[in-house]
């Protein structure tokens, strides 16, 4: 869209000199780093483990190509790249420190930092433009420093910067919001040398944020109204103009939709494991875009949390802030348009946030709620706030009391949202404080009270994870079945741990009733046969196991002993010597080698293994 001799954007010059820059840099740094300094040893949470810790695809000992290309494609197990920009840096970031968070806080801070200046950086040249120099450029230095802080240090970003994971919407965020500042400094660059270098910028940022996470699609869309309302100017030849670019914008959308979920009709599939069908979701998430915005607004720890507990919307009238939700947002949205020659910047702001989670809040079969999705869509919605406020210290400038005032409260909201944010991350600090917290406020979940009983159980707090499992199989809410298999399994866990096999056996039962693929209750169901000396039902219980989780070495390693007790050495070994294949680096199959040519008379051989297993777990006990 580089239309530059179509329009006049000479904007003189209006950059702050260089301590002006410093002094946005080192406060901006500074803010965040006082409001965070308590978040760089908080521990891995809920999609990490999945995401990082136990994810092979990013462990990665080198640098090679084989290795970088694996991490691009994110979780193992997938056919197509995915999110390949956020997976290699969490790939570098266990290269260089293996799995201490440290390193992983670290960068998600700096980019935080790195999101937050050029945010600044993009709304202090936004505020020079021709269009609304004259309303803005006067104070484009504080409303854009202002603006910046405020949507930097409010507790909503929390789940962006300390939840690791979230780097995929804080990284995005970055990448998206240097494509607009490079883009507007390509528009009002006055030589095709700088045009071609600031577009050329803007591109590969583009590709960087696409890269990162598929919200960035919007891109496109968001450039051109960008360009339209605030570069242009929003009349009827400016509208009728530009037509001819909604369709490649529309066309990208979709390209790069299709580029991350391959097969569209997957959409509907990927609703069966949830407890909402699509026209649920459709209908609801009117209801938590304003829920978002009461967020960034009223942003209180007792009001914050990982997962929320939301009522579904079941018709436009149950329950009927269902159809007000969707009356406000249609009003917000015609208003914006219809005065976004009037009042531009407010008219993009409101723009920029509802465009930005048009592909989160539609049809898409994500979760209901979580706070990161605001990252990027809050980015422009303090700028009417902060221009309010610079207002009024212009307003009321031969006033001194009431600048003092006015300078007061807004340190106060800075001092509170740093306050905040520094409370928020002590809950992050590790799993159960965070799931403690997350079922103070959300008490009703089932899969929230299941997860505190989870990392109880970790913790070895048996008792507490015990009584936390009982408790959330009376919690229906938003309970997947497959969710009560899994409490099912750990209750089932505690009484094995107990010696309570009856027990034991009827939730493992239970565990695989509701959920037929969870396959560890299937093979604590063999061991327990085994020890009672039911082999066969024992051998039939593992090979459910296996014929979910074949990759598994303990699997066939247990399958083995089986045999082994049935008197079939040969099978035995053979189930062993896959065990093996599997994982190299275990004394057990070696273990049953010895046993099974002991039982075939082969002494000789029984004697090798025996020195090779005996070996192998003399280095373990080393180690």
């Amino acid at each position: 869209m580089n239309r530059q001799d179509d329009y006049s954007l000479t904007m003189g010059s209006y950059s702050p000199n260089g301590r002006k820059y410093a002094f946005a840099f080192f406060s901006i740094f500074s803010l965040l780093f006082l409001s965070y300094s308590n978040s760089f040893d908080c521990s891995w949470h809920h999609d990490d483990y999945a995401n990082i810790v136990s994810n092979a695809n990013i462990q990665i000992e080198d640098l090679s190509w084989q290795n970088i290309e694996k991490a691009l494609y994110g979780i193992a197990g997938m056919n197509r790249w995915q999110r390949p920009v956020a997976y290699f840096s969490f790939a570098l970031n266990y290269y260089f420190g293996g799995l201490d968070v440290f390193g992983y806080h670290v960068i998600n801070f700096l980019v935080h930092f790195l999101t937050t200046f050029f945010l600044f950086l993009f709304i202090f040249h936004t505020l020079h433009l021709p269009l609304i120099k004259h309303r803005y450029g006067r104070h484009a230095y504080s409303l854009a420093l202002l603006s910046a802080v405020l949507w930097a240090i409010n507790p909503v970003q929390v789940t962006s910067v300390t939840y690791i994971v979230q780097r995929m919407a804080s990284m995005e965020g970055l990448f998206y919001i240097m494509t607009m500042f490079f883009y507007l400094r390509g528009r009002t660059a006055e030589t095709l040398k700088m045009r071609i270098i600031w577009f050329g910028l803007s591109t590969l940022a583009f590709i960087l944020a696409v890269g990162t996470k598929e919200n960035a699609a919007m891109l496109p869309m968001s450039l051109l109204l960008y360009d339209v309302i605030l570069i242009q100017g929003a009349t009827r030849d400016a509208l009728v103009k530009n037509l001819k670019y909604t369709v490649p914008c529309a066309i990208a959308v979709l390209l790069i939709g299709f580029l991350y979920v391959g097969d569209v009709l997957q959409f509907q599939q990927e609703y069966k494991p949830r407890v909402f069908t699509m026209t649920e979701r459709l209908l609801t998430q009117p209801r938590v875009l304003l829920f978002y915005v009461s967020l960034l607004f009223y942003p209180i720890s007792s009001r914050l949390t990982l997962i929320h507990d939301i009522e579904l919307s079941r018709s436009l009238l149950d329950p009927i802030t269902t159809l007000l939700s969707l009356v406000i947002i249609f009003l917000a949205v015609i208003t914006a348009v219809l005065y976004s020659r009037k009042t531009p910047l407010i008219s993009y702001c409101i723009l920029f946030f509802f465009l930005n989670h048009a592909i989160e809040g539609s049809f898409v079969a994500l979760e209901m709620v979580y706070e990161h999705r605001n990252y990027l869509p809050s980015m422009l919605i303090f700028l009417p706030i902060s221009s309010l406020m610079i207002y009024g210290f212009s307003y009321y400038r031969q006033k001194k009391g009431m600048i003092i005032i006015l300078a007061a409260a807004v340190v106060i909201v800075i001092i509170v949202q740093g306050v905040s944010v520094f409370i928020q991350n002590d809950i992050y600090k590790n799993e159960i404080s965070l799931w403690s917290d997350n079922v103070q406020k959300s008490p009703r979940l089932h899969y929230v009270s299941q997860n505190l009983a989870a990392v109880f159980f970790v913790a070895g707090r048996l008792t507490e994870a015990f009584d936390e499992g009982h408790r959330s199989l009376g919690l229906s809410l938003s309970a997947r079945s497959a969710g009560k298999g899994r409490t099912h399994a750990l209750l089932g866990e505690y009484h094995y741990l107990r010696g309570e096999d009856d027990r034991a056996m009827f939730h493992y039962g239970q565990s695989v009733e509701l959920d037929p693929s969870f396959h560890p209750s299937y093979r604590r169901m063999s061991e327990i046969m085994l020890r009672k000396g039911r082999l066969i039902e024992a051998e039939d219980m593992i090979l459910k196991a296996i014929s979910i989780k074949s990759s598994s070495y303990a699997y066939h390693a247990i399958l083995a002993r089986l045999l082994l007790q049935q008197g079939r050495p040969d099978d035995s070994i053979r189930e062993a010597r896959i065990s093996l294949g599997l994982n190299g680096n275990q004394s057990e199959p070696y273990a049953l080698f010895s046993d099974a040519f002991r039982m075939k008379k082969d002494m000789k051989t029984t004697a090798h293994f025996q020195k090779v297993a005996e070996a192998f777990r003399s280095r373990t006990q080393t180690q």
